[in-house]
């Protein structure tokens, strides 16, 4: 059984993963804003249904991408919630200090969005490989004597992910299986379904996992889709999955968590200043 922390008790939620690899949070959303989140993907997740049933091709499972763009909801109300951020940025914030700078200067950066999607898990889905995020960045998990003693070692995470259902989860219609403390395996031990325990939700709650936990989408045995809106975050020096969309429009807070606005004086800049600047300057925008 997933452990479930208020989200509202950032402290306490931070020690959940650094144990388990993953908690449920209480009081991320509430059902008005989740209804609105999927009012938002529907669209699309309908188009792509109608072009597959055109042409014959099973549903299945329907993505909706983008969704960081295509959701003022989700970016503007669930991403920015100060807690929320708290507990991301704990496990994935860079801090170093230049080795020949005399003058001590730290450089910080955040977590930046890496991927942001609405999953449509489909009636007589099967259950997904049992595998880790951050494999997408050929990020490895050696042995060493922390992991043997059942220590989580903070700065060894490249990614965090955030999963809101769109419905009341369960395991009967694909609740998200994870292991708990797989976070803490080598890459020498190797997964087991029976290992798994469902990550079931109610709509007013979200599943924070770290991206080294193994976990993978349970099977939908419901003649009902189930949709599941994921956010995905990683360090601010690896690449992030989702190609750069309209920006323009999104408040500060959310052009930074984008990369539009930098952490970081070096990382990333664009004419030596914030990319969202050059397309204020094409426009000629103040905004």
């Amino acid at each position: 059984m997933a452990r479930r922390v208020p989200l509202d008790k950032p402290d306490t939620v931070i020690k959940t993963p650094q144990n388990f690899g993953g908690v449920i949070l209480t009081g991320f959303s509430s059902p008005l804003d989740v209804a609105r989140v999927n009012a938002d993907a529907q669209p699309y997740l309908d188009k792509i249904i109608s072009e597959r049933s055109s042409r014959s091709i099973p549903s299945d499972t329907v993505r909706c991408t983008r969704l960081f763009g295509r959701s003022a909801t989700a970016r503007e109300t669930w991403l920015q919630q100060p807690a929320f951020l708290q507990v991301v940025n704990h496990f994935l914030r860079s801090t170093t200090i230049p080795y020949n700078d005399a003058n001590g200067i730290t450089l910080a950066t955040n977590a930046i969005l890496s991927a942001a999607a609405t999953l449509d898990i489909g009636p007589d889905v099967k259950a997904q490989d049992l595998h880790r995020d951050d494999f997408i960045w050929q990020h490895t998990h050696p042995y060493h004597s922390g992991r043997a003693e059942g220590k989580h070692e903070l700065g060894s995470d490249v990614s965090v992910g955030l999963l809101v259902p769109g419905v009341k989860t369960r395991k009967e219609n694909g609740a998200t299986m994870f292991i708990p403390s797989s976070h803490l395996w080598d890459d020498s031990r190797l997964p087991k379904m029976e290992e798994a325990v469902p990550a079931e939700m109610d709509m007013d709650e979200a599943f924070l996992f770290l991206g080294s936990t193994v976990h993978g989408g349970g099977a939908n045995t419901m003649p009902e889709p189930r949709p599941v809106h994921g956010f995905f975050y990683c360090r601010l020096y690896l690449k992030p999955e989702f190609t750069k969309e309209e920006v323009r429009g999104w408040s500060i807070a959310a052009q930074k968590q984008a990369g539009y606005v930098l952490d970081s004086p070096f990382l990333g800049h664009c004419n030596e200043g914030n990319p969202i600047d050059l397309f204020r300057a094409n426009d000629g925008s103040n905004e």
